[in-house]
């Protein structure tokens, strides 16, 4: 909410409303902001929460601190901030997994999807890499599905836990092309990766960031990418769609969220902030480095964005067969 809108407001729920207002602004930030990144270092989102902060730091005068609290499948995370004050001090960098799909994929969740949250931005959208260890003999996706057909359970795949979208990826891989592949949890992407590289896995779904330099490096080998069209920073690897799986479409979204009941005057500011650090000319282009779009929403957008791949994934969901207690 711009300054004329927030004036606009204040005098449709009074003069009261409008100094209150005011004043929230003005004060805010006064101290550090917590950002929970509910997985662990070394993947995109753990990436693009600590270049945001640095960024969006300098445009609110306070430190922004990243705190990784990773498990659950990002629920542990989401549920600190879903509980903590909501006064802008605490914000979460939110997941398409976390927040789209957790709801499907959980039984119950330790906090109220729906209601907890309160949207500030969407921040960025990428895509995954289905990758093999070197050695695979499988040079392509159709390879895979062919070598795990010949091996019913002989082949496993890493993930960044239960619940991750790494994991359903993979299980919905599985259901489509009507194979089963052993899933091996750990606890962000970039461990998916160094389990590919050193061969403790044969295949995983890692993010765009985690795995381009062992790709281009060799000691991993892209099989396909997830999203709906070809990486530019890989643009001979194929889509899974292109590999004779349409339809197939696992992307990555990040968005920041607080806790529901925040001041709509600090989630106007907050939204501020990060969305002019996003579109800083030299953020835009380290994160089209590894593949990944700058979005910058309003927190209304984000919303609506919200409910669009909540039902999207809920479909999704559905498909793989896949539930988490």
């Amino acid at each position: 909410m711009n300054g004329r809108r927030a004036i606009i407001a204040g005098l449709a729920a009074g003069v009261t409303g409008l100094t209150a207002g005011r004043v929230q602004a003005q004060a805010f930030p006064q101290r550090p902001i917590r950002l929970v990144v509910p997985l662990a270092p070394g993947g995109t989102t753990d990436i693009v929460a600590r270049l945001l902060a640095e960024r969006a730091a300098a445009e609110l005068g306070q430190p922004i601190i990243v705190d990784n609290r990773p498990g659950a499948g990002g629920t542990i995370g989401s549920d600190i901030v879903a509980k903590a004050a909501p006064d802008g001090y605490t914000i979460l960098m939110g997941t398409i997994g976390t927040v789209a799909v957790a709801p499907a994929l959980y039984a119950s969740l330790p906090y109220d999807p729906d209601k907890s949250f309160a949207p500030i931005i969407l921040v960025s959208t990428s895509q995954f890499v289905v990758a093999a260890k070197s050695d695979l003999p499988a040079a392509d996706l159709r390879a895979l599905v062919a070598l795990a057909k010949a091996r019913p359970g002989g082949l496993n795949y890493g993930s960044a836990g239960n619940g991750s979208t790494l994991h359903l990826g993979m299980e919905l891989l599985n259901s489509m092309a009507g194979v089963t592949m052993q899933h091996v949890p750990y606890r962000s992407s970039g461990q998916v990766v160094t389990a590919l590289v050193g061969g403790q896995v044969d295949v995983g779904m890692p993010d765009m960031p985690s795995v381009l330099p062992h790709v281009q490096g060799g000691r991993i080998r892209a099989l396909a990418v997830t999203g709906t069209r070809r990486a530019a920073v890989l643009p001979d690897v194929p889509t899974v769609a292109e590999m004779g799986f349409a339809g197939f479409d696992v992307g990555v979204w990040l968005g920041l969220l607080a806790p529901a009941g925040t001041p709509e005057a600090i989630i106007a500011a907050l939204n501020g902030a990060f969305a002019r650090a996003l579109r800083a000319p030299e953020m835009v282009e380290r994160l089209k480095s590894f593949d990944t779009e700058v979005v910058a929403s309003t927190p209304a957008e984000f919303a609506r964005f919200i409910n669009v791949e909540r039902t999207r994934w809920a479909e999704v969901v559905r498909r793989s067969g896949a539930t988490i207690q």
